[in-house]
């Protein structure tokens, strides 16, 4: 009773308590002690007085909302996790079917043992990414273990995540020790509290064996350009005999090199020279053969990869008055982007009746100037649709660049001031790192003609000028589009080189500068796309990517619209066609075709827009992926290092493990959860049913008393 007592909770002030108790004595007084059909006795007037005082009490009481607490407990048993490596290296190389047996056998007969010993188990397999067994398939025999990476460190956090606050007694992980993705599971891995003991499987022992260990390439190559494609080898137990690699461009051979094996273990590399001489997808492929083929392992002693052979590079052309530290700082920024090249020239040269040379945009640095005249060239190029981007400090005659190419009517002095930059949270042309607000807190001023600037509405701003601490609306680093469709952009000061040098010293590399100047030059030189049927396609992926399309329709306002149907084909080097649909997400469509054998594939995309038929063509590769290949021999090293990093042991291979150690080496306990719940005291039918038979008692004596 007292416990229960403790149990009530009632959250009401005193006066609500007193005039509910005078309430419920009142009215059981004026009933008994005045109601003229009252019981002759004394004692049945006590004892219908006393029980219609409880009744109305216990109705009083309730109305004063009181909550009970409730106290439940649940029993958690220990738990051990079981995960298996899903990977195709643990069985390649000979008696690959028996060794495949024996792991399908394995995941099936090692959840039973502990659980006829009352011990609960889940089972995992891990690739690329740790799922439940349960969710892949019902029957554990049909594992084919042929997912192309293995990620044991995200295994080993997969588990941690999901686990780290149940009761588990110990995590048993079954793996080759091959890592190939993700992070190194020796020096990174996060391990949940709880002892890890690991099985060895695949084979530790060296087995002859030639792999291509990588292959080396740039992913874009130029038209007409020569690439280089190195090749790197590796040989186990070709001692003095001859290997062959061949190397082939979209299936037809084009070189070959021999190298003789000097040593039981060997090493080599060699670069092919590769003519990029076709624009579009070209496919490598090196081949590497013994001169006697008794190898256990071909399947890694070939490689292929994709290189895009582009038309041309962007040509960037810096006009300068005079050198400057400006002028190298933004020729460094620029060729950071591989898909650029970068030519200065002086206006000098060019007013001596040197030739221009070809570009596809202009940056112009402090010219025009009184004292070096705008040389022809450039002033027909400002002219005309070229891309320009103007940067200039105190020097500068902005009144001789024309309004609508700058965006700016700038009412220059004689004098200089030092100006900052903060950053226009509005700006939309393109994207940068969020940090560049704080970056610029630190970056030197750069000089600027003092002045005051008024911007067009054609101008996009990026940064404003800041002077100090103050922030104007003045434009420091902006862009203009204006009527025909020409790009421009200003930066109204000279100085910057300081930028790249400060960010170099902040964050060790000049990426932030880098990024600013490549993505106004990446903005300016490219062009409006008014096509109304848009498709963004993959170009290369590996065979565990899956392909994902993005298409966007417009309409004749170019405003997007999701009202027609996109249909999509891909078809296959034999020429079998697959046909998908895509799905509409908020204002584009999305589409997912999954994952795609290795090769080379086209689509072909239409719609029906005003009813005219808008198609698109395109093509993309899959690359194969043979990192389950690179390596025969198990590492069980790793795996040691890692069972006693963790507190658990290394159980040997799965032919050698005895699981009773396991059950020595874990503390098996329940954990008792308590929850408590507080519930509103009237929801209890209990009490209705005791004050309904408390009234209906107190009525039947009434009656047979002669009362009503």
């Amino acid at each position: 009773m007292h416990d229960l007592l403790t149990d009530i909770q009632v959250n009401a002030p005193l006066w609500k308590w007193v005039l509910g108790g005078c309430v419920a004595l009142g009215l059981a007084l004026l009933r008994y002690a005045m109601g003229s059909d009252r019981p002759s006795q004394s004692w049945l007037r006590w004892g219908l007085g006393a029980l219609r005082f409880i009744i109305l009490g216990t109705l009083c009481f309730l109305l004063l909302e009181p909550l009970i607490r409730s106290l439940s407990q649940e029993v958690e048993p220990s738990k051990i996790i079981l995960v298996h490596d899903g990977t195709s290296s643990q069985w390649l190389g000979k008696d690959s079917t028996s060794k495949k047996l024996e792991l399908q056998t394995w995941i099936k007969e090692l959840p039973k043992f502990f659980n006829e010993r009352g011990i609960d188990t889940q089972s995992f397999v891990f690739g690329t990414q740790l799922q439940s067994i349960s969710s892949i398939s019902n029957k554990e025999d049909s594992f084919k273990f042929d997912s192309p990476r293995t990620d044991i460190a995200g295994a080993i956090e997969g588990v941690r995540d999901l686990f780290s606050h149940k009761n588990i007694a110990a995590v048993i992980i079954t793996t080759d020790g091959l890592s190939n993705r993700g992070h190194n599971p020796e020096f990174s891995s996060q391990f949940m509290n709880a002892p890890h003991f690991f099985v060895g499987s695949g084979d530790t022992t060296h087995i002859k064996d030639l792999k291509i260990v990588d292959l080396i390439c740039n992913n874009v190559a130029y038209l007409g350009n020569d690439f280089p494609v190195e090749v790197r080898l590796h040989a186990h137990g070709f001692k003095g005999e001859n290997i062959k690699s061949t190397i082939s461009i979209n299936g037809k051979k084009r070189d070959e090199v021999v190298w003789f094996s000097e040593s039981e273990v060997d090493s080599k590399s060699h670069k092919f020279t590769i003519r990029a001489d076709k624009v579009g997808a070209l496919k490598i492929r090196v081949v590497s053969r013994g001169e006697i083929s008794n190898e256990d392992l071909t399947s890694n002693n070939s490689r292929t990869a994709i290189i895009d052979i582009l038309e041309s590079k962007r040509r960037v052309l810096i006009v300068a008055d005079a050198p400057h530290p400006d002028v190298a700082a933004i020729k460094n920024a620029a060729q950071s982007n591989k898909h650029q090249e970068v030519e200065v020239v002086w206006a000098t040269e060019l007013n001596q009746n040197e030739e221009m040379p070809e570009y596809d945009i202009m940056i112009l640095h402090n010219l025009p100037n009184p004292q070096v005249p705008l040389p022809a060239g450039v002033g027909e190029a400002i002219a005309q649709d070229v891309p320009m981007l103007f940067i200039g400090g105190a020097n500068v005659d902005w009144k001789q660049l024309p309004t609508e190419r700058t965006g700016i009517i700038y009412e220059t002095s004689d004098l200089s001031e030092s100006v900052g930059g903060s950053v226009n949270d509005e700006f939309s042309l393109f994207s940068f790192e969020k940090t560049l607000e704080n970056q610029l807190s630190y970056m030197p001023p750069l000089n600027s003609v003092l002045g005051k600037v008024e911007a067009k509405k054609s101008l996009d701003v990026l940064l404003y000028k800041k002077l100090g601490s103050l922030e104007t609306v003045w434009p420091l680093w902006a862009f203009n589009k204006d009527a025909a469709g020409r790009r421009s952009g200003v930066i109204l000061g000279d100085g910057i080189w300081r930028w790249r040098m400060e960010s170099f010293i902040k964050d060790g590399n000049f990426e932030a500068f880098d990024d600013l100047i490549n993505n106004s030059i990446k903005y300016l030189s490219s062009r409006d796309d008014v096509r109304r049927f848009r498709i963004e396609s993959p170009n290369k992926l590996f065979e565990d990517e899956k392909v994902k399309f993005i298409a966007q329709v417009y309409d004749a306002s170019l405003n997007p619209t999701t009202d027609v149907d996109v249909e999509l084909s891909i078809s296959d080097e034999d020429g079998q066609e697959f046909d998908f649909f895509f799905t509409t997400e908020n204002n584009y469509y999305s589409l997912n075709c999954g994952r795609l054998t290795p090769g080379t594939y086209t689509w072909e995309s239409h719609c029906v827009l005003d009813s005219e038929v808008r198609e698109l063509k395109g093509s993309f590769n899959v690359v194969e992926l043979k990192a389950e290949q690179t390596s025969s021999a198990a590492d069980h090293g790793l795996l040691k290092r890692l069972s006693k990093k963790s507190g658990g042991l290394f159980l040997g291979t799965i032919a050698e493990a005895e699981l009773t150690v396991v059950l020595d080496n874990i503390e098996l306990r329940d954990i008792v959860h308590e929850y408590t719940e507080r519930q509103e005291l009237i929801r209890y039918d209990i009490l209705v049913w005791l004050i309904l038979g408390a009234l209906t008692l107190e009525w039947v004596i009434r009656r047979r008393q002669g009362g009503y």
